[in-house]
């Protein structure tokens, strides 16, 4: 598997950032782009471990936010994301 990192916080190209790299072995499962005035980006992704992380990045001009959410399995993930997970093609 490979080593991937992934942010969460908030970053801007004209202002202070606050955010914190995370870094672990696994793949990505799938993603999904919704553009708009704001455009959301969700990666779905299985650690080494067999967690899922649904990592969600909101990017607004020049700022951008996001977010971790971890599971403990895919079945845990489609709880709260189901309908994210099937438009990135990780589940039917």
């Amino acid at each position: 598997m490979a080593t991937i990192t992934i942010w969460r916080g908030f970053r801007s190209f004209v202002s202070q950032s606050d955010y914190e790299n995370v870094i672990f072995n696994g793949r990505e499962l799938g993603s999904v782009r919704f553009e708009s005035d704001v455009d959301i980006q969700y990666r779905i992704y299985e650690t080494e471990e067999g967690e899922v992380l649904v990592h969600y990045v909101e990017r607004n001009g020049y700022d951008c936010t996001a977010e971790i959410y971890e599971y403990e399995s895919l079945e845990a993930a489609k709880a709260d994301y189901a309908f994210i997970l099937r438009r990135a093609g990780v589940i039917k």
